[in-house]
């Protein structure tokens, strides 16, 4: 009698929640990432933007539960987005969207991945769940995935050429330092605000400023940068060339600000240094 009392009980309940989950006519609702976007990037680091898109087809609002997403790069689990108390509030027979930040550094690819020295992409996932919490239906997981190519910025490479004497007169000294600059990008980079400055023995023998250099993707530019100095302006190194047949050692110094046209771009400060041996 207690086993039949029990079995009844059991049918009455599942027919009470089948016929309460028809007349509610709860349904679950998809997710989905349509997209990622870069919010900023430099030579260091990516921040990402994860777009992810919720439906509810249900005649009720309600609010997802938390979001946990994983990036990966070559299956290696590079950084988390793990917001467990993050509610997205959804509108009846309608959607809503979420951006969900994560930065990427790139030294951590390289502990994770190995040497990033000879590559100009990446191939990413974000791979993750949205939880959900649903009268009648109770708690549970909305799986998501995207796939995509990340670029990797690199510093454009500069390489000290010659440095040259190209006149000595009673008047001063006029030099040229030439320089070759590689953009190994795969998108155009300018090189803005580029200053340069030669010392000997501590002494400046002179600097200048340069507006702007334009580099192509993969492509390599020659520089030559002109410098004058007057007699008057001479140090004791420099004198002695001009006198003697001694040679004197050169510091040559260029810095500069590397910018892009992609969308989040963080202007990114670029030095160059080296000493070398000039002969009269």
């Amino acid at each position: 009698m207690f086993y039949r009392f029990i079995g009844m009980a059991l049918i009455v309940l599942l027919s009470g929640c089948s016929a309460l989950q028809k007349t509610m006519d709860v349904h679950k609702p998809t997710a989905s990432v349509t997209g990622v976007s870069i919010e900023s990037l430099s030579t260091e680091a990516v921040t990402l933007l994860v777009d992810v898109k919720v439906t509810n087809p249900n005649s009720f609002a309600f609010k997802t539960a938390g979001f946990d997403l994983d990036l990966l790069v070559n299956k290696h689990n590079i950084a988390t987005i793990n917001q467990p108390d993050s509610s997205l509030s959804l509108p009846a027979k309608g959607s809503n969207s979420v951006r969900l930040p994560v930065t990427l550094m790139f030294d951590q690819v390289i502990k994770s991945v190995g040497d990033l020295a000879n590559k100009t992409e990446l191939d990413y996932a974000v791979e993750g769940k949205v939880a959900i919490n649903l009268p009648v239906l109770g708690d549970f997981d909305m799986p998501v995935d995207f796939a995509g190519v990340l670029l990797i910025p690199k510093q454009p490479d500069i390489t000290f050429k010659n440095l040259n004497i190209d006149s000595i007169g009673l008047s001063g000294v006029k030099l040229s330092v030439d320089l070759e600059i590689v953009n190994p990008n795969r998108f155009d980079v300018n090189l803005s605000n580029v200053r340069y400055q030669l010392k000997t023995e501590g002494k400046s023998l002179g600097e200048g400023r340069i507006q702007n250099i334009d580099l192509l993707e993969g492509k390599t530019q020659h520089l030559s940068i002109p410098l004058s100095i007057a007699m008057s302006g001479m140090g004791s190194s420099l004198y002695r060339l001009l006198t003697s047949s001694d040679p004197i050692a050169v510091d040559v110094s260029v810095g500069a600000d590397v910018d892009t046209n992609i969308g989040g771009w963080k202007s990114t400060p670029l030095s160059f240094e080296t000493k070398q041996i000039l002969n009269r």
